[in-house]
Order: C-alpha cells, then structure tokens, then sequence
C-alpha cells in the first residue's frame, strides 16, 4: 500500500513537472535541458533513456503534451493577434538564450570565431527563404514533421540548447503553433512520432557528440541563433521603438531566467 501511494505521488509529481515545462519550452529561447536541471529531473531521465526505461516517464510525457497544448494555443492567439510584438518578444527570447549556448567562456579564439561566422551565414542564408511572421503558413510535409519532431526532442533536452529553434530554423515552428491551436491531430501526431524517435534514438547519441565537439558546436550554433534571428524582424515596422523594448523585454526574462 505504501509502495502505491508512493508510486502515485511521484506519477503526480512527474505530470505536474511535465505540465510545468511544456508550458515553458514553447518559447524559443529557453533551453529544456536546462529546466530539466532546474526541475531535478535531467540525470535520471538521462540515464533511463540510455537504458530505454520508457515506463516511468508516461506520466511526464502526458504532463508535457498537456501543458504544450495549452500554452501554444495561448502564444497562437497572441501571435495572431500582436504578430509585431510577438516577433520582437521571440527575437530577444532567442537573442538572449546565446549566454546559455556559449556559457561563461566568451573569449574570442579563431576557431570559434570561423565556426561564428559560419553559423551566421547559414542562419541568414535561412532566413532569407523563411516567410516566418508573414501569416503564411502551409502544413509542413511528413517527412519534415519526423524530422523536424526528432531533432528538436533530441537537441531540447541538451542543456543550454534551445531545441524549438530548430522548429524556426526549419521554418515549421509557426505551422506548429497554428497546428496545436486548430487542434490539427494529423500535424501533431506525425510530430510527436519524430519527437519520441528523437529521444530514444538520437538524444544519446547527439549528447556524445555534443559533449566532444561542445565548444565549436555552441559557438556554431550562437551563430545560427543571430543569422536566423533577421527573420523575426519585419520588413515594414510601423513602431521600431515599440519592437525594440518588447524585444528588451524577451531578452531580459531569458536572461534572467538563464542566471538563475
């Protein structure tokens, strides 16, 4: 009986927290392996993933579903409604999450300054084929949705790297949103089968690879991280002063969530 009682409170605790932080992850910027480590729940989930211990994380991964639900039907309706002050919001949420990519170490060696230079140009080589913010949202492809699914679970729950911006990267990140508040179950369920392939297949293996390659990969990424924030700006801005405070504002509630 007590085993029960305590086998229910941790299933509770597990649902709560996943509610928690699929709330949270939606907003790019904020990096799900680090409120994995705020939530006391990284080194565990880590080591029953290695050893494929899916079970006990049922309750999570329901929490976690729940709490997406809810919070992107949320941010869709914003995004709809304030498309120019969410843009802002998202590109200083992104801006700011580079202090979690690169760390404490910002000095400039040339090889991360090769590897910056290379990400910015990709991620401005992306955003110029972006339409993201225009309104104009097709329904992503199937194999775009697994893929899309796969590497953003497996790189969100790396700390320090924000996975959804691998969503925007793609250009899939606003039809995902749209898809969570039309309640388009086809989009979602495709998606979740790449996220769950993502976090059994490739989350340990990215972790090797990210833990032997960390450095040049966090400078590269910080690199995509600017090229790609060109696509949050848009290209007529009826209020600049207005979109430059909401975007200090989404810069300083990531960056403080990051130090603390």
């Amino acid at each position: 009986m007590t085993y029960n009682k305590g086998a229910l409170s941790g299933a509770v605790s597990r649902t709560i927290k996943g509610v928690l932080i699929g709330m949270i992850i939606i907003l790019p910027g904020i990096s799900g392996g680090t409120v994995l480590f705020a939530l006391g729940l990284y080194e565990e989930l880590m080591k029953d993933l290695a050893h494929l211990r899916l079970m006990p994380w049922l309750p999570f991964a329901i929490g976690t579903g729940a709490g997406i639900l809810l919070s992107g039907w949320v941010f869709n309706w914003l995004f709809m409604k304030y498309t120019t002050i969410i843009l802002a919001f998202l590109l200083g949420c992104i801006l700011a999450s580079i202090k979690a990519v690169l760390g404490k170490d910002f000095y400039p060696h040339p090889k991360r300054m090769v590897s910056l230079v290379i990400g910015i140009a990709a991620g401005l080589v992306l955003a110029g084929m972006s339409d993201f913010g225009t309104g104009n949202v097709a329904t992503p492809g199937v194999l775009s949705l697994l893929v899309g699914g796969a590497l953003a679970s497996s790189t969100m729950i790396l700390p320090g790297v924000p996975g959804n911006l691998v969503l925007i990267i793609m250009g899939i990140y606003e039809a995902l949103l749209h898809a969570l508040a039309e309640l388009e179950w086809m989009t979602l369920i495709i998606f979740a089968i790449g996220a769950v392939l993502g976090v059994v297949g490739l989350s340990n293996l990215l972790d090797k690879i990210y833990s032997r390659h960390r450095d040049i990969l966090n400078w590269l990424f910080a690199g995509l991280i600017i090229g790609t924030g060109r696509m949050m700006i848009p290209a007529n801005l009826d209020n600049p002063v207005l979109f430059i405070l909401v975007a200090l504002l989404g810069f300083m509630l990531v960056w403080k969530w990051e130090i603390s």
